[in-house]
């Protein structure tokens, strides 16, 4: 074979690779970023397993909202954050493919054993199954990326903002936090028992303390607002009836209009580290761990200090 040949077989073969590559890389540009599509007026389900979670959480969706399943229990689930689970898959992007291989998952933190696991139901129809990883921060561009895959599928895709961070959350995101949910209006009286005794009840239009001392009521107003509507951020599992010794404080809520009057307790459990954990009857499943700040204080801090 003379060069002359040799050269046209050579050029022949560079045309076809450099085809080859150029359509290769079309493809990677033009794959369909939108890697999780999922008709949120259809979802009647979803099933998150997080991180750290030892069990898997339900969401089931009611005719009152939805609800939230962990290890045989029944709660309330918090029907503005499932929405933003909803709305947050709708705003997943994927700015390109990171890995092709499976031998990579564990790199991108998507191993079954390492990332949140998310599947979605409309029925027993699956409209998305999908992992979410490893986090990257760059702080110069001040980006976010986060890393998934598709159950099933080998490729792991990259994603900026904060869509992934919002969907690697465990189960008790989902759970509704309320402990007081509270007309304000209609309050007449809180009465407090246990380690210490007191009421603070109206009289003749004003606040007074056990009956006789007169309290500065735009104080008493302020405290009542910030019972109106209060949230646990730590929830811990608690039985009430193997723990009756440790109840420390009861806390009564009490007015004329009130379908019924609400009672808080707390109990003081010093092998946990934040060792008061509160309940109210309005969320009577709802138990809270709260340290001598934050919750704690601001049900049970002393009047002079309202």
């Amino acid at each position: 074979m003379n060069n002359k040949v040799l050269l046209i077989i050579l050029v022949a073969l560079a045309a076809v690779l450099g085809l080859s590559k150029i359509f290769s890389d079309k493809a990677d540009r033009t794959f369909d970023p939108e890697i999780i599509k999922v008709d949120k007026d259809a979802v009647n389900k979803i099933v998150v397993k997080g991180k750290t979670d030892e069990q898997e959480a339900v969401l089931t969706k009611t005719e009152e909202g939805w609800n939230l399943s962990i290890d045989g229990k029944t709660y309330p689930a918090d029907v503005a954050a499932v929405e933003g689970l909803l709305t947050n898959m709708a705003s997943v992007k994927t700015d390109y493919i990171a890995a092709k291989s499976p031998d990579k998952w564990t790199e991108y933190e998507l191993g079954n054993d390492q990332a949140t696991h998310v599947t979605v139901y409309a029925g027993d129809k699956i409209l998305a199954d999908f992992y979410v990883g490893k986090f990257s921060v760059d702080q110069q561009a001040r980006q976010v990326t986060s890393f998934f895959r598709l159950e099933g599928k080998d490729d792991v895709y990259a994603v900026s903002g904060m869509a992934g961070f919002s969907l690697s959350q465990g189960g008790n995101a989902y759970r509704n936090k309320k402990l007081l949910d509270l007309d304000i209006a209609k309050i007449e009286s809180l009465t407090y028992t246990g380690d210490k005794q007191y009421e603070v009840a109206q009289s003749d239009g004003l606040w007074v303390l056990d009956g006789d001392m007169a309290l500065d009521s735009a104080k008493v107003k302020n405290f009542l607002m910030n019972l109106r509507s209060l949230s646990g951020d730590a929830f811990v599992d608690f039985d009430e009836n193997l723990n009756s010794d440790k109840l420390l404080k009861k806390l009564t809520i009490n007015g004329s209009n009130m379908e019924k009057p609400v009672v808080v307790r707390c109990w003081k459990d010093d092998s946990l580290d934040k060792p008061f954990v509160i309940q109210s009857d309005q969320f009577p499943q709802s138990f809270f761990a709260s340290d001598s700040t934050r919750l704690f204080t601001r049900l049970f801090k002393p009047v002079e200090e309202w």
